[in-house]
């Protein structure tokens, strides 16, 4: 269907929603309904999961102030500080997420979490006041 024939029934359906005491679901439609009003749905479709923690977390990853030090930084293929790589046995961190010019990693043994970075740490300017390309 097209653009406005979707907005139109989803317009319906948050009514519905709310005659029903759905207060959530009618929530998450008007984030739905504004990313297709304003053009932000790739395809019809929004797969919409940030959080305020989730955003925390790339900030962390990213380094950006005031988070660029809550991660350490290290080579690739690095082992875990705390556990070490003991002879004879396989590493035992794994690659949580990868992002362009590094990886956060994470010990399976001990749970501690670095980077494998090759970006600069982020300095503060006026470009980082709102989220842009974010995904």
């Amino acid at each position: 269907m097209n653009r406005l024939q979707l907005l139109q029934c989803v317009a319906k359906l948050g009514a519905a929603f709310i005659r029903r005491g759905m207060e959530q679901h009618a929530a998450n439609l008007r984030i739905y309904y504004v990313a297709i009003q304003r053009r932000l749905a790739q395809g019809n479709k929004v797969d919409l999961h940030w959080s305020e923690p989730f955003v925390v977390e790339w900030m962390k990853t990213l380094r950006i102030p005031p988070y660029q030090s809550a991660y350490e930084c290290r080579p690739r293929s690095s082992a875990c500080a705390k556990c070490g790589r003991r002879p004879g046995t396989e590493p035992s961190a794994s690659t949580e997420c990868v992002f362009p010019g590094g990886a956060r990693m994470r010990c399976q043994t001990c749970g501690s979490v670095w980077l494998e970075d090759e970006w600069p740490v982020a300095t503060t300017s006026s470009s980082e006041n709102g989220p842009t390309g974010a995904s």
